[in-house]
């Protein structure tokens, strides 16, 4: 498919055209201010907060799409063998979940300032709409909702922590508690007691990417204790649908 057919290519010369990226909070800021008095020196101050909010609102829907673009290119080969096997009525689900994921993941954009979060935010679009399993839309929404507060240092330790308990995941589904109570020293923060450990990995729980196991039963309440925690197939998912490679879906 030639790179200037690809619809993505299309979607974002219309946006560059209506400026369509943004948000209704956006336009309703900027629609108040408009018909306000506003005097010297919010008048010069407004006109530069509504450029400034136009092009910035612009700039992040222009990286969502242009990540999401790239990495479908990366796996068009899969999309196509995929598309042959759909049926017509198939077909047509996704499209129309692709659609509403798009407008999604496209408001989420706008609502997003760290740069790298909008771009995992274009890849789990991509990913999750182009896998070999129908698309549930319910869960990749749900992903890019997560892809918004997780930070490159809370990618870092779910990364991290994948690495250690992953392939048990993977294989089983689930780990058990001792497994995960005794691997959980192989990451890179070992056994020490560390508050900032603590606070990602509390906030990744939050999300439902991992999970707090229990300390043991015979801990003597006043020991100084980090808390440990065990990788959940959302967190892999996840995960999964922010790196995935050309070659999983061949």
């Amino acid at each position: 498919m030639p790179a200037d057919d690809h619809p993505f290519d299309a979607l974002k010369r219309h946006y560059e055209l209506e400026d369509s990226s943004r948000s209704p909070i956006t336009q309703l800021t900027l629609e108040i201010g408009s018909r306000l008095p506003l005097g010297w020196p919010f008048d010069t101050a407004f006109a530069k907060l509504k450029e400034h909010l136009a092009s910035d609102s612009l700039e992040r829907v222009e990286i969502m799409l242009e990540t999401c673009m790239s990495q479908v290119r990366k796996i068009e080969d899969e999309i196509d063998v995929l598309k042959r096997t759909l049926t017509a009525e198939e077909s047509q689900r996704r499209a129309d979940a692709a659609r509403d994921l798009l407008v999604d993941a496209t408001r989420r954009a706008v609502n997003t300032r760290d740069l790298e979060r909008v771009k995992r935010i274009g890849l789990i679009l991509a990913n999750g709409t182009t896998e070999s399993k129908p698309t549930d839309a319910d869960e990749i929404e749900e992903l890019m909702r997560v892809a918004m507060e997780v930070s490159d240092n809370d990618m870092r330790s779910l990364h991290e922590l994948i690495r250690v308990e992953g392939e048990q995941v993977r294989l089983h589904g689930r780990i058990s508690r001792h497994s995960a109570h005794t691997m959980w020293e192989q990451g890179f923060w070992g056994r020490s007691s560390d508050s900032e450990i603590d606070s990602v990995f509390s906030k990744l729980e939050s999300y439902g990417l991992v999970v707090r196991i229990p300390p043991p039963n015979n801990l003597n309440i006043m020991a100084d204790f980090q808390n440990r925690y065990v990788l959940l197939k959302k967190g892999l998912r996840f995960v999964d649908l922010v790196q995935r490679k050309a070659s999983e879906n061949a």
